[in-house]
């Protein structure tokens, strides 16, 4: 079955059947076109065999100096491909921290994903501890993760508490789907649009976009 297709199976489903490792692994395949999803979860279980902290400083403390942002090249699509992430080192934000929770799920150690605008991090989920896999397993406090977030985009933007709200697996996947989606709009990629029409049209929450995948699919066609 075309992985974007089990993709779109897999988040119209049941919630307790989504799990990230799988599910970022079909949104990779269905893009590359090579399903690794068998070693995309050996690979995050051998981190988290690494983890004798377990907590979400152990587990940032396995990531670092294996896994850290890629400064260089922030626009290439493999930085949201967990497979490539894994196997190159080098990620987004937002698929940095999905490795960390997901290392966290494998021992124990329950680690949510924070989406603050223009950046994405993780928090333990029992105490106001922040970690930030994309510079180097950073990491703060409530007061340090707001200061770094307001170095990062800058003066004239203000915080909001509901910035460090815990943000569901559907939304990680959303906004992962997000960032695919201005790299390929604007690279015009017939099968990459393809691929995302049928994953974005999973989500009852991207309803208001059917026309839009509509006119990538003729355009496909």
């Amino acid at each position: 079955m075309d992985p974007a297709v089990k993709f779109a199976a897999l988040v119209s489903g049941p919630p307790p059947a989504l799990s990230l490792d799988r599910a970022c692994s079909l949104l990779a395949a269905a893009f590359t076109g090579h399903d690794h999803e068998s070693d995309v979860l050996r690979r995050l279980d051998e981190l988290a065999d690494l983890c004798v902290d377990r907590s979400l400083t152990g587990v940032l403390a396995v990531m670092r100096g294996r896994l850290t942002g890629n400064r260089e090249d922030y626009q290439d699509p493999r930085n949201s491909f967990i497979d490539q992430v894994l196997l190159r080192g080098l990620g987004l934000p937002i698929t940095l921290s999905v490795v960390a929770i997901e290392v966290g799920r494998r021992i124990d150690v329950p680690i949510v994903g924070i989406g603050l605008p223009s950046h994405f991090v993780v928090r333990d989920a029992g105490r106001e501890l922040y970690g930030d896999p994309f510079h180097d397993g950073a990491l703060h406090d409530r007061a340090g993760v707001v200061s770094t977030w307001r170095r990062l985009v800058g003066e004239g933007h203000p915080f909001d508490e509901l910035h460090l709200s815990p943000v569901s697996e559907r939304s990680i996947l959303i906004r992962m789907l997000n960032n695919l989606r201005s790299v390929y709009v604007r690279r015009n990629d017939p099968r990459a649009l393809y691929a995302l029409s049928v994953m974005r049209g999973a989500f009852s929450e991207l309803a208001h976009e059917a026309d839009e995948h509509a006119r990538w699919v003729r355009h496909l066609n």
